[in-house]
């Protein structure tokens, strides 16, 4: 009985000084979880009252942040656990232990499978305009798919990680800590370097999609540069000759052209709208130039048009590519230590307490990833902005 009540008594001490280990993940996770529960959840609203029938562009926006929600929620719970009681007397939390790890493993696969579901909509639209396109079908499609696979894949983690019986000598007290089983070395190691690897290829096949995305844009940047280009020389052609009458017909071809071949994705949020709104604008322009202007008023008119077209940039590709770069960012620390911690199982109790709670901070930056999203779409999304203003001002009006 003496040596089990002491036993207790330096577990709590042993946790007592875990707990200040995981202090500095659990105060950035509960941050970025206040911060990310926000911007998430008001991402889904605007999506569910206002955005129902948007693009294409924007599908996969609400279902991210939806997972991007789940994964704060179970960061959260999972560091105060684990800060408050690391080391356990008994096995009672087994299944606690598996399902953290199982839940995380499959948030984070999901939102991989997603980004590259992302990745391969906007290569289609930027890169193969003309061509095949994810319609919804296969967006739907590519949803149950990447869900079937992650909930399948992430299954080994519930198996191979458990609560293991650890003996601290400094404490000279012994617990069970989850973490990876010591017994059967060769099948966690063997699928944590396989999970690990994959995170690699997926960053891989993401950096390739957006290499070709981005010298696609650059082609058509140029592009539309040589176009502003001709259209000046054009205009000042029209001014020297002062050929009034043929102008609007000139000005029209011109106008119905650029607007069908402007040298960007038919995706962007410019083009969209000029082509949504194709007959107006022509019928407008071909009324509008068909009165007596002179050559002056000719040349402002198109001048705001390309100076238009000029500053408007292919928004959706760039928040995408961001958000991927960031989710780059968060997982590529974790799929190393992953495999570092597989390969030796002694890592995390060689290290001092400061290294340790550095290291625990590294592996969770995942979290950045489910918190910054919402932040990027806000950023890059004029349209997201104005429906969150809408929102707010119909709720302030009531």
């Amino acid at each position: 009985m003496n040596s089990s009540a002491s036993n207790l008594q330096n577990l709590d001490l042993w946790n007592e000084e875990m707990s200040w280990i995981y202090l500095p993940s659990a105060i950035i996770i509960t941050v970025c979880f206040v911060v990310g529960f926000i911007t998430n959840s008001t991402v889904v609203l605007v999506f569910a009252l206002r955005l129902r029938h948007s693009r294409d562009d924007r599908y996969f926006i609400p279902f991210l942040s939806t997972v991007d929600l789940f994964g704060l929620v179970v960061n959260l719970v999972g560091i105060w656990v684990i800060r408050h009681h690391s080391v356990s007397a008994n096995t009672n939390s087994v299944l606690l232990c598996s399902l953290q790890w199982y839940v995380c493993s499959a948030i984070g696969c999901f939102s991989a499978f997603l980004l590259i579901g992302i990745a391969i909509q906007r290569y289609l639209k930027v890169c193969r305009p003309c061509g095949k396109q994810m319609t919804l079908r296969y967006r739907r499609l590519l949803l149950i798919v990447a869900f079937v696979i992650s909930t399948s894949i992430s299954i080994p983690f519930a198996w191979y990680y458990d609560l293991v019986k650890t003996t601290n000598d400094k404490f000279n007290a012994t617990g069970y800590v989850c973490k990876q089983k010591e017994s059967h070395r060769n099948g966690p190691v063997i699928y944590s370097i396989t999970i690990s690897s994959l995170v690699f290829v997926n960053i891989l096949c993401l950096v390739i999609l957006y290499s070709f995305i981005g010298r696609a844009i650059y082609q058509q940047t140029n592009m539309k540069k040589k176009r502003r280009s001709s259209a000046k020389r054009r205009n000042n052609l029209i001014k020297e000759t002062n050929i009034d009458s043929d102008y609007p017909t000139t000005m029209r071809e011109e106008t119905s052209y650029q607007i069908q071949n402007d040298g960007l994705s038919e995706y962007c949020d410019w083009t969209l709208e000029k082509r949504h709104n194709n007959d107006r604008d022509l019928s407008s322009t071909e009324n509008r130039f068909t009165t007596n202007m002179d050559a002056k008023s000719k040349t402002k008119s198109l001048g705001r048009y390309y100076q238009q077209l000029n500053k408007r940039v292919d928004r959706f590709t760039c928040m995408f590519l961001v958000i991927t770069a960031v989710a780059m960012v968060s997982y590529i620390p974790k799929a190393t230590m992953l495999i570092v911690e597989s390969l030796d199982p002694s890592f995390w109790d060689n290290l001092s307490n400061t290294e340790r709670s550095v290291a625990e901070l590294v592996y969770r930056l995942h979290v950045l990833h489910h918190t910054s999203n919402a932040l990027i779409y806000g950023y890059f999304d004029t349209r997201f902005r104005k429906e969150i203003k809408n929102m707010l001002n119909s709720f302030v009006g009531k």
